[in-house]
């Protein structure tokens, strides 16, 4: 009996000191994970350095949740791509089965990141969605402020950019009135990319440079590498490749994260594309392949494939090429997803306020009617411009019709001269014993045949291809940096008014000199038309050693044996 009664207070002894035990542990656990909520805002290296020494296993279940959530702000605040989703979704699921609002909208944020971080563009809409209302609903501005910024991002990948912005805008106001340095420089990089997708280029450098200056003070190395990311797009947008390269290089000093390291990469090796240094572009677009982004890789494929394509290896284009159709069909897949994520996360974002409105039954029948009343004032104004486009288009065709008659009572006159100028030739071939006379008739020849041009000329100069390649080499003389070029379509106009007023001149041309490309004839006809040399290089967008080169190539290549003409104007003239 006495040794029973020892038993049993041995082992009470026992139960109190491992309760104790635990307690203490838990305790000990508490404490510190309340020490790391506070470093996760100012010292988050060392908050996550804690996370990692902290065995949580055996701590209760809430205790493990602040956990995985603090584990996972830490891993974030330290740009550490996100793996695994499985510590986060512990944080997730405690907290929204306590209804703990405030740490569910930052579970549910936090979840959204891992799964950014893991491609899953989808997935981490429905959870910044889900969280939105949260944050909202307990005034979390913080989680706010990050909410609207990815949220932003999110909508600007999917080319929403007016959505973007005006998210960008309220993550910047939240930032302002928190002072918040980190999120305000990012605001500014955001919106800046967003004027840099619309090519206002003046206003996107304007964001850019500030968000610099904020960078530079805070100094932090991650924002200074996102700003020279987004500056080196910004100069490989307007192709400054020197500029793009010495961006990129400014932003891979850094390498906080990979992913805007791989962009940098991916941005230098393009700028060394286009400076032909084709070994150095393979080797900083290959750096870049590394990346889980897909549009990255995507772009890096493409440009490899056009490398090897320039260097003669049509085999690893081709595998390049395949590997970016891969790259893009999943992309598109996603892409896909997120749009279909983005419409349901929508409809239940604001399926309350859509609610409220059919309640104000009254007001939606007001917006009604003057909606009514707008589309049919819109629909009155409408159809009086078309009325008055009508009116336009008549009188034009009419214009048109009276020039065309013109036109042809100029050829007939045209006509009358070529067979003045046929019955003179013939002339001079029956009267070349009388010397002063055949000097006489071969003076009234060059007089027609001058009279004659001058009136093709003429004809030609009212036609609408002859105006338009005459405004493009004013375009190109005013502005030197104009790459604009005479199109196909005006080209194929120009040709046929040439051989329409000069009564078959381009097709006797192709006739007589079947070598002829279909840039020698162009070359032809507006030496024929009297263009000079300057504005040919101007229109074919050449030097003007190459218009010379070109001459002397058709005279010494494609005319030799095939005409007696010493010079080109004598050819022109003969045909």
């Amino acid at each position: 009996m006495k040794k029973l009664k020892v038993s049993i207070f041995i082992g009470i002894l026992l139960l109190c000191l491992i309760s104790y035990s635990c307690r203490r542990k838990e305790k000990i656990a508490a404490s510190t994970l309340a020490k790391v909520e506070v470093l996760n805002s100012v010292h988050p290296d060392s908050a996550l350095f804690l996370l990692q020494n902290l065995n949580i296993n055996n701590e209760d279940v809430s205790l493990k949740a602040k956990y995985a959530l603090l584990f996972t702000q830490a891993e974030d605040k330290n740009y550490i791509l996100h793996t695994n989703d499985s510590l986060i979704n512990i944080a997730v699921n405690f907290y929204d089965s306590v209804k703990n609002i405030g740490q569910a909208a930052k579970a549910h944020y936090y979840l959204g990141r891992v799964y950014q971080d893991m491609q899953n563009e989808a997935g981490a809409v429905s959870e910044f969605l889900i969280a939105l209302p949260l944050a909202e609903q307990v005034g979390e501005s913080k989680i706010l402020c990050l909410l609207y910024g990815n949220l932003g991002q999110v909508y600007f990948q999917q080319g929403l950019l007016a959505r973007a912005d005006s998210l960008f805008i309220l993550s910047e106001n939240i930032a302002i009135q928190k002072n918040d340095s980190f999120n305000l420089a990012m605001g500014l990089i955001a919106r800046g990319n967003v004027r840099l997708q619309k090519e206002e280029h003046s206003s996107a450098m304007a964001f850019f440079e500030r968000a610099l200056v904020i960078a530079r003070n805070m100094h932090n190395a991650n924002v200074q590498e996102v700003v020279f990311n987004s500056m080196a797009a910004f100069y490989a947008s307007i192709n400054c490749p020197e500029k793009t390269i010495e961006y990129s290089q400014k932003g891979l000093l850094y390498k906080a994260d990979s992913l805007d390291s791989a962009r940098l990469y991916l941005l230098r090796g393009s700028a060394l594309m286009q400076l032909a240094e084709y070994d150095s572009a393979k080797f900083s677009i290959n750096k870049s392949i590394s990346t889980n982004n897909l549009s990255t890789k995507a772009a890096a494929y493409l440009l490899l494939a056009d490398i090897e394509e320039k260097q003669g290896d049509l085999s690893k284009a081709f595998s390049y090429q395949n590997l970016y159709v891969e790259c893009v069909d999943s992309m598109d897949l996603l892409e896909s997803r997120t749009l279909h994520a983005i419409s349901k996360g929508n409809r239940l974002l604001y399926s309350g306020r859509h609610q409220r409105l059919l309640n104000s039954y009254q007001l939606y029948l007001y917006g009604l009617l003057l909606f009514l009343l707008l589309l049919i004032i819109y629909w009155i104004n409408k159809r009086y411009k078309y009325y008055n486009k009508i009116n336009v288009l008549t009188l034009k065709k009419d214009s048109l019709e009276c020039q065309l008659r013109t036109f042809s009572v100029m050829q007939e006159d045209l006509r009358k001269k070529e067979k003045e100028l046929k019955l003179l030739r013939e002339f001079i071939g029956t009267a070349e014993e009388d010397k002063m006379k055949l000097y006489y008739l071969t003076n009234q020849v060059n007089t027609l045949k001058k009279e004659n041009k001058d009136f093709f000329l003429k004809l030609l100069k009212n036609t609408r291809s002859y105006k338009l390649l005459l405004q493009l080499i004013q375009r190109r003389k005013d502005d030197y940096k104009c790459r604009e070029l005479y199109s196909e379509k005006d080209w194929d106009a120009l040709l046929q008014d040439i051989n329409h007023f000069s009564n078959g001149f381009v097709e006797r041309l192709k006739e007589q000199v079947p070598l002829l490309s279909k840039n020698d004839i162009r070359f032809c006809c507006l030496f024929k038309i009297g263009i000079s040399y300057v504005d040919m290089a101007l229109v074919f967008d050449r030097t003007l050693d190459a218009m010379y080169k070109k001459r002397n190539a058709i005279l010494m290549n494609k005319l030799v044996n095939m005409s007696n003409s010493n010079s080109l104007d004598e050819f022109i003239d003969a045909i």
